[in-house]
């Protein structure tokens, strides 16, 4: 069996689901919503910014550790600094 961004969730409360880091740490949040007949995953960072909205819980759950690895490197390329002097 492969390790998955779900074996890291803890869940409180029925419906809502916490990933925490090997601390206990909890760096995202997975709930269920419901609209309609329709059921669906609200997941954030933790600190309730939104990643975003999915249909299953195992995708819902490797965008937040996805979220969570990707902020331990650099930030994206943001293009090289313009070095031009200034027109007159």
């Amino acid at each position: 069996m492969k390790w998955h961004p779900i074996l890291a969730a803890h869940e409180p409360t029925a419906g809502r689901w916490e990933l925490r880091d090997q601390f206990g740490r909890c760096y995202g949040v997975v709930e269920i919503v419901r609209r309609g007949d329709e059921v669906g995953y609200r997941a954030d960072d933790g600190a309730g910014a939104l990643i975003g909205y999915f249909t299953a819980l195992r995708t819902a759950c490797q965008e937040v550790h996805l979220r969570f690895v990707r902020s331990h490197g650099p930030a994206p390329y943001a293009g090289y600094p313009d070095f031009r002097r200034p027109t007159r």
